[in-house]
């Protein structure tokens, strides 16, 4: 420690001189000669705790921390995925059922997507006045197929 604290003088005391000679040489030709030496000087007092050793840096061990597996790192990814497209279809089909005049509080979207990629809309909920338009509204952009359910308790 005490090596560290010699080293932190040196570079502060450098420090100083640099600035106290490039203030006093900034009319000088020979400021960009001087500023070089100092410059020099300064990376010599800077590596020189280093290159005697008496200066490490420690990384703390990570024994721990596992790394996740493979299999648990897709299926978060597909989890997350199937969440973020059922947010989206349910903002785009919320934004559809307004448009059409239809108040909505809420359109909930249960989505699958299989191995090769495919999204399978599974279930719509929809919380609204009218459902009976809602949910027409809904058949017609996913298809007749699809089931609709009334989200009003």
């Amino acid at each position: 420690m005490e090596e560290f604290s010699y080293a932190v003088k040196a570079i502060c005391a450098a420090s100083a001189a640099v600035c106290l000679i490039e203030y006093t040489t900034a009319g000088s030709c020979m400021k960009r000669q001087i500023k070089m030496l100092l410059d020099l000087i300064m990376a010599v007092i800077i590596l020189t705790p280093f290159v005697r050793g008496t200066v490490t840096f420690e990384l703390p061990e990570l024994r721990g921390i596992s790394p996740p597996r493979q299999e648990e790192a897709a299926e978060l990814y597909k989890e997350q995925l199937c969440r973020q497209t059922a947010e989206n279809i349910g903002a785009v089909l919320h934004q559809q059922i307004a448009a059409a005049g239809v108040k909505c509080e809420s359109v909930g979207i249960e989505v699958n997507i299989s191995d090769d990629g495919s999204i399978c809309i599974n279930r719509v909920t929809i919380s609204t006045e009218d459902f009976a338009a809602a949910a027409e509204i809904v058949r017609n952009s996913l298809g007749s197929d699809t089931e609709v359910l009334n989200g009003d308790p």
